[in-house]
């Protein structure tokens, strides 16, 4: 579990003002106005792995992971 979803928490500062892609819907945003999620994901060679990923919005990250790797929610 991530102690923060804020960006501010993960990237450089200078680097917040810098536009993205959401990796869920393409909409395009600030790093700084997004929310970080551990996230799986297909690398390079199609295999499933997590990382660090930033998304436009908390709905977006939760469309994201598939509903298999969220585990139970209390």
């Amino acid at each position: 579990m991530l102690h923060s979803m804020q960006p501010a928490a993960f990237i450089v500062p200078q680097h917040l003002s810098s536009s993205c892609k959401c990796p869920e819907c393409e909409t395009p945003f600030l790093y700084g106005d997004g929310v970080m999620g551990l996230a799986h994901y297909l690398n390079k060679d199609d295999e499933v792995t997590q990382g660090l990923l930033c998304f436009c919005s908390t709905t977006c990250l939760l469309r994201w992971e598939p509903s298999s790797m969220l585990g139970l929610m209390h």
